[in-house]
């Protein structure tokens, strides 16, 4: 690997596994796959993507494409056997607190774009399309 992405701050594989674990316990879910892994090589590629210059590029150089793109790949890729969206949504606002950012939208707009994230497959949205909204509901903490 090279070098992590110059100042930025991510959370561990193990921080989103708590934090999903957290979710199901906290507000339902199925409590035997509080966790687990769906598809953990998903959660593996995208923490390496965000973090790690591939020939001295940035797969995702701006902290919104990083940010969109780890909750787009918990919840459109299915990571855990359950909680992804709100896993997905809780591990993008926690990246972007790391990092001075946080996302203002009220709850029923993040609700809504996790539900159109999950299911991008039958309704033409896409990850550029939840980029763009990561990108206008962008804001600096200080």
């Amino acid at each position: 690997m090279g070098e992590v992405s110059q100042g930025l701050n991510f959370p561990s594989q193990e921080n989103i596994i708590k934090l999903n674990q957290e979710h199901i316990r906290r507000t339902g879910g199925n409590l035997d796959g509080a966790g687990k892994f769906h598809n953990e090589g998903s959660l593996n590629w995208v923490l390496e993507a965000i973090q790690y210059p591939i020939f001295g590029q940035d797969l995702y150089p701006t902290i919104s494409e990083k940010a969109a793109i780890l909750a787009w790949t918990i919840i459109n890729g299915h990571v855990f056997l359950d909680g992804n969206k709100r896993t997905g949504i809780s591990a993008m606002e926690i990246f972007l607190r790391l990092n001075g950012f946080f996302l203002s939208a009220r709850d029923s707009e993040f609700i809504e774009v996790a539900i159109l994230a999950a299911n991008a497959h039958e309704n033409e949205y896409t990850n550029k399309d939840f980029h763009q909204w990561v990108r206008n509901h962008l804001r600096l903490l200080f």
